[in-house]
């Protein structure tokens, strides 16, 4: 019993000992998303691009629509992966590794949060064009992230 008590005892002088705040990360990168009823951001709005614009213009059916987000995904992934580029090589070598790390980490975050926004829509035809719709929302935001990094 004397050494339990010995033991508790020690412990709460541990957590009684002041700890340091981690640093913030300054890669860390908070998911966003337009909801269906609100307006777009200005500043993603202008990225997208006059191909899907023009396309939603003539878009009469989900499908189409669909057709238009995946269409636009395939040119704002190609505009991010430039971005990228272009980010890494502006960034000290020693730094480089924490931003690949967190740009694994934003691949990695980016699909599961536009499947639970899709979710909100399970059963619904419109499901698809909701998930394909934020993973394009989702590489603009991150392009501009990465333009004023």
């Amino acid at each position: 019993m004397h050494f339990a008590l010995r033991a508790a005892g020690m412990l709460g002088g541990l957590a009684a000992m002041p700890t340091q705040a981690a640093p913030p990360d300054r890669f860390a990168y908070p998911f966003e998303w337009t909801p269906i009823e609100g307006p777009v951001d200005p500043a993603v709005e202008k990225l997208y691009t006059a191909a899907f614009v023009a396309c939603q213009k003539r878009a009469v059916s989900t499908q189409s629509n669909l057709a238009c987000f995946n269409d636009e995904f395939v040119r704002q992934d190609a505009a991010l992966n430039r971005t990228w580029r272009a980010t890494l090589h502006r960034f000290d070598p020693k730094m480089r590794p924490a931003l690949v790390a967190a740009q694994r980490r934003w691949v990695a975050g980016r699909d599961p949060f536009c499947r639970s926004k899709a979710a909100e829509f399970s059963g619904g035809t419109i499901a698809p064009v909701i998930y394909v719709s934020c993973r394009v929302e989702q590489t603009i935001r991150r392009t501009l992230w990465l333009e004023n990094f």
